[in-house]
């Protein structure tokens, strides 16, 4: 498993280095745009495949995920939200489910090969800890897209060009999908981190982003995350019921994972044909 992911993520590192020097489109619009096309999403159903690496780890960590948000921008949490994922490790995979409605936060994880039909996950109402375990996930929420009304804008004012060393638009193919890169590369912070850079990658046909990446340096360590987003619905088929917690509720996790591996057997075929 590791030699996959260190192959995969040493494709996708080259691929980023070739980026065209032209500006195929002037960066407000870019921003106006993308901005827009994100603030007319209430609810989305989305795959997410994410391969990150932390500052004081060795290993990269590999977790594919199918994320159902409903949008509350009043709530602290920005979302309610349901995720089914799998954590893929050399041994063993681990599979499972968060779910949160502003009232309540459910948990639940389990080694794959020891998933039974009778689970009891852990519920949490109470305030601080709600919080805190949403935020221990929030890598699915994919916040910097669907947490705030000026995720694109922000990169144009003053105070976010104070970090930045450059940022610049260029067009690529992810996976023969036409995209705008938006490059920004930051300037090192004195004792701290250095070589820093996040690209976007923003679909020609919509606007919307479709793949992420980020990388820094701290001492001798090095820190990345990229991951690719797969857009199932948006604006259709979530609604406030899918987020339902009873304080006493158990899991078929058995099921549960079957579902999901289902589920993402059809998002393959889908793509592919």
């Amino acid at each position: 498993m590791k030699k996959t992911i260190l192959l995969f993520l040493t494709t996708v590192f080259l691929s980023l280095g070739f980026s065209a020097n032209a500006q195929p489109i002037e960066l407000k619009e870019l921003l106006t745009k993308a901005e827009e096309s994100l603030n007319n999403i209430n609810t989305v159903v989305y795959k997410v495949d994410y391969f990150n690496k932390y500052l004081a780890k060795n290993d990269t960590l590999h977790s594919t995920a199918i994320c159902s948000l409903y949008r509350m921008p009043k709530d602290k949490m920005q979302s309610f939200h349901r995720i089914e994922f799998e954590v893929e490790k050399d041994a063993p995979k681990y599979f499972g489910q968060r779910m949160y409605n502003g009232e309540k936060v459910l948990w639940y994880s389990n080694s794959v090969d020891s998933l039974t039909t009778n689970e009891t996950p852990e519920i949490y109402s109470e305030k601080k800890m709600k919080y805190s375990v949403v935020e221990n996930y929030s890598n699915f929420l994919l916040k910097q897209y669907f947490g705030r009304k000026d995720n694109f804008s922000i990169y144009g004012t003053k105070l976010a060009k104070i970090r930045m060393k450059d940022i610049n638009v260029t067009e690529e193919n992810l996976h023969n999908t036409p995209v705008y890169v938006l490059n920004i590369a930051y300037k090192d912070q004195k004792d701290a981190t250095r070589d820093e850079v996040t690209k976007h990658y923003i679909r020609k046909s919509d606007f919307l982003p479709i793949a992420h990446y980020s990388f820094l340096r701290w001492e001798n360590m090095e820190q990345y995350n990229y991951y690719e987003i797969e857009y199932l619905t948006i604006n259709s088929g979530v609604s406030l019921d899918d987020f339902k917690i009873e304080e006493n509720q158990q899991l078929n996790a058995v099921e549960l994972y079957k579902d999901f591996k289902n589920q993402l057997k059809k998002i393959n075929i889908a793509t592919t044909n």
